[in-house]
């Protein structure tokens, strides 16, 4: 578990962006701030060697391409502790991307995505997310496994 170099996040910012995504938002923002989104794999970059810095610093970012359908919401998000309100992107078959930036980072490098078999099971107690079957699952699959090659190569 260490943090990623630069290389590799440019390498997998041009790959999110080769496709044309409809969509690349911070999943997890902090509290009171609104999801930031990235509208070229610049911006997204920038944003990444700012994280190097922070403490604990982790890009984690979510993907849509227009192929893949569905809907993607920003909700509230209880941490339990006493912060200000925090938001959450989410979407069943949104494509998250976990990159590590600083040095003392605790995770590894992934990109995944719910299955379609995932999303159908916990969609029963989901609230106020739009259904499982808006989502073309095999474009889902498709993406996922692309930026996933791209990720390992890279690493």
């Amino acid at each position: 578990m260490a943090a990623v170099s630069n290389k590799v996040v440019e390498t997998v910012a041009r790959a999110v962006f080769k496709r044309n995504p409809v969509l690349v938002t911070e999943l997890y923002p902090r509290a009171g701030v609104p999801p930031r989104r990235y509208v070229s794999a610049e911006a997204l970059c920038e944003h990444a060697r700012a994280l190097q810095w922070e403490s604990g610093g982790l890009l984690l970012v979510g993907v849509q391409y227009a192929d893949m359908g569905g809907a993607v919401r920003v909700r509230p998000f209880d941490t339990g502790r006493s912060e200000s309100a925090r938001v959450m992107v989410s979407g069943w078959g949104l494509i998250s991307i976990l990159l590590p930036m600083a040095i003392d980072a605790n995770c590894s490098a992934k990109v995944q995505a719910l299955t379609e078999r995932a999303a159908l099971a916990r969609e029963r107690g989901a609230l106020d997310v739009p259904p499982v079957c808006d989502w073309n699952w095999k474009a889902v699959e498709t993406h996922k496994r692309r930026l996933q090659g791209v990720l390992k190569k890279a690493l």
